[in-house]
Formats: structure tokens, sequence, C-alpha cells
């Protein structure tokens, strides 16, 4: 039996910038089938934050995001910077440049944000015992509005779709969990 795994006979670069590195693959199936072109997107891997401050009360940041041409409520996060290896430490800047805040981290574990076309990770990270105990870093990119909720709020928001990114409602959900404050059955 096969692995079914696609086998690539050429890769190009389509385009490559400081936002994005877009290949087109050509692949054959374990079948014979030709697959080409596949696109891929590779991508710097992500670190999400499901922060709560000593009340179990969630930081949700607010940000204007282009694509979506509004404003979104998101978890802190962001892209690890080009050299970082360890998402804790990259959650820990993120957490800090975002919010001013700082508390005690720890890697939950990882999701992909969409395993057919993008190549990275997303790094969920629970941050416990939240402060702020410093300025959030100025950055004309990004204009955050941080907001603190009640985690039964954050998760009534997360399922309403008022949280709209999905990888970001999911991190919150497993966050909630591992934290003990939101408590998922299955059935």
């Amino acid at each position: 039996m096969s692995d079914g795994k696609w086998r690539v006979t050429a890769s190009r670069i389509v385009h490559q910038d400081r936002w994005i590195h877009l290949r087109a693959d050509d692949c054959v199936t374990d079948e014979g089938a030709v697959i080409a072109p596949y696109y891929v997107l590779d991508y710097r891997d992500w670190v999400e934050l499901v922060a709560l401050d000593a009340d179990n009360n969630v930081l949700l940041i607010k940000q204007y995001r282009h694509a979506l041409g509004d404003i979104s409520t998101e978890l802190p996060a962001g892209g690890m910077d080009a050299g970082e290896t360890d998402p804790v430490e990259a959650a820990r800047r993120e957490l800090l440049e975002e919010a001013g805040c700082a508390g005690t981290l720890t890697l939950l574990g990882e999701t992909r944000p969409n395993a057919g076309t993008h190549t990275n990770r997303i790094h969920i990270i629970l941050a416990r015992d939240v402060v702020k105990v410093a300025e959030p870093l100025d950055d004309p990119q990004e204009r955050i509005e941080t907001v603190w909720v009640p985690a039964a709020e954050a998760l009534r928001m997360a399922l309403a779709g008022e949280i709209t990114v999905g990888m970001q409602a999911a991190s919150l959900l497993r966050g909630l969990a591992a934290a003990g404050v939101a408590r998922v059955e299955v059935v």
C-alpha cells in the first residue's frame, strides 16, 4: 500500500516579498495523476495567545484588518520573526508589543491554518496571570485597542461568530479548556 503522498516533479517561486511566498509545484499522485500547478503559500509560523488575568478575564484586541475592511476582534497574535525558534518567546514578544502585557506562558500545542495550501503552523500559547507592564509598541500598521472580557463572554463571542478568525476561535476554545475555565464534553 502506498503512503498517499504526492511526488513533486518541479517547483518554482511565483512571488516572494516580505509578506508572502507563493510557489507552484507540479505534482504526480501515487496513482499517476498529474496535478500542475498546485499553489502553496509558505508563511512563517504564527503564535496565538489565550491570555488570562488572575480573575480569568480574557485579553482580546480590536484592530483594523484591511482584507476584511473593518475592525476585527481577535486574540493577541502574530508571526514569528526570522530567526525565532521558540514559540513561547515569540508569544512573549507579541503580548508585550501588542498589549504591553506579560504573564506566565505555556505552549499548549499547534494547529494548521489551512493544510491544503499553507505550510505554517499556529502555536497556541496559554498566558496566565497576565498584567500590564508597559505601553504597547507604537506601530502605525497596528492600531490596537485592548479589551478584557470574562472567559464566559469570550466563549460566547467565539460561538456566536463575533471572533471571526476561525483559527483563533479554535485556539480560544483549546486555551480556555486547558485553563480549566471552560469545559468541553465529548459525547
